[in-house]
């Protein structure tokens, strides 16, 4: 290469032709405007426009694309550096190998790299689900409240112990906010369950269930009816659909970040995800809480039933802990309201308080 001009440049390499695995010893010369392969077999003359310059990655080596699938293979970066200044397709690979030694540009993708991934958690998701949640046919929901009702039946739930009289009275306590919503039929359910205690759920075909304990701890119906309010309030923003598409979503885009389905058995990827999806499970909850609100003062009904019988619901929850023995600080309590799927209990009640005012 001592013997080259000035303004030639040789590259040392092997040639793979494409046709087959095999390769040779090749010289990749480059004489103003034309380039030539020489290896033993042949001799060609190539332009500018036949050749593709890889990227540089470190110092690892560079494959020069060339016509009918050949393939030029060489270490010698700084001559392939020197060649691709002299080539158009080779801008690109001088930028790439720049952004990768810049380590100003490197901290700045990944601020955002950060800032697009958690843009993406924390609105991408929740408006992408809450878009196609309200796309799906109602038939979808109908299919999947069944199907929940039917497992929660099988588990947690169990036969009512209401008798049937004191059933239909509070259906038709209910009756005047069971109209449909949202394209879904309202339909009120009652059922046992010592495992949940007092509670009421929203499938998301329009099925609203009422556990006995619940029923129990009312002191006045319309407590219960400002409860069916909130629920109706999932139903109307469609949360029940919503949330499935979140978590389903939320799923696949932190596989997609992996790369590694079984990333998500995890703990240090596991716990994020549960917390963003509690995050929206709380947006949902206070939609649902506006519902309710709404719903209540535009029919009359005191908003201080919801606050009265969630203020007894909590000291249920806190005479339960304190059963357990559970001493465990406030900064433990706070630890619970974040972890939970609802707003904070305190909030809640204060908020129905004072639109009773």
């Amino acid at each position: 290469m001592s013997n080259s001009p000035p303004s030639e440049l040789v590259i040392e390499g092997q040639y793979y032709s494409g046709g087959s695995s095999l390769r040779e010893d090749a010289l990749l010369r480059s004489s103003g405007a034309l380039l030539e392969l020489i290896t033993a077999s042949q001799r060609r003359t190539l332009t500018w426009q036949e050749l593709t310059i890889s990227p540089r990655v470190g110092n690892t080596p560079r494959y020069l694309h060339l016509p009918e699938d050949g393939v030029f293979e060489t270490t010698d970066n700084d001559l392939v550096d020197a060649l691709g200044r002299r080539s158009a397709s080779g801008r690109w690979g001088r930028l790439l190998h720049r952004l990768e030694h810049n380590l100003g540009l490197i901290l700045v993708a990944a601020v955002v790299t950060l800032a697009v991934t958690a843009g993406a958690f924390v609105y991408g998701v929740p408006w992408t689900a809450k878009a196609v949640a309200h796309a799906l046919p109602d038939s979808i929901a109908e299919q999947v409240g069944a199907t929940t009702l039917a497992s929660l039946d099988s588990t947690w739930l169990e036969p009512t112990t209401l008798p049937e009289q004191r059933q239909q009275a509070l259906r038709a306590h209910f009756a005047p906010l069971l109209e449909p919503v949202s394209g879904q039929r309202l339909n009120v359910q009652f059922r046992d369950s010592p495992a949940i205690g007092a509670n009421a759920l929203a499938l998301p075909d329009g099925t609203l269930i009422f556990t006995d304990d619940l029923v129990a701890l009312a002191q006045h119906d319309d407590e219960l009816l400002s409860i069916l309010a909130h629920e109706v309030g999932h139903v109307a923003h469609r949360h029940g659909m919503q949330g499935m598409v979140q978590s389903s979503l939320t799923f696949w885009l932190i596989v997609m970040m992996t790369g590694d389905l079984s990333a998500f058995s995890d703990t240090t990827v596991v716990l994020p995800a549960v917390l963003m999806s509690l995050s929206y499970s709380r947006d949902m909850e206070r939609q649902a809480d506006d519902y309710a609100l709404e719903t209540l003062q535009l029919r009359g009904i005191d908003p201080a039933h919801f606050a009265n019988i969630m203020a007894r619901l909590s000291a249920q929850a806190e005479s339960s802990a304190a059963d357990t023995g559970d001493d465990s600080d406030d900064r433990w309590a706070a630890l619970e309201d974040l972890l939970s799927s609802h707003p904070g209990t305190s909030e809640r009640i204060r908020r129905f308080r004072e639109a009773a005012h």
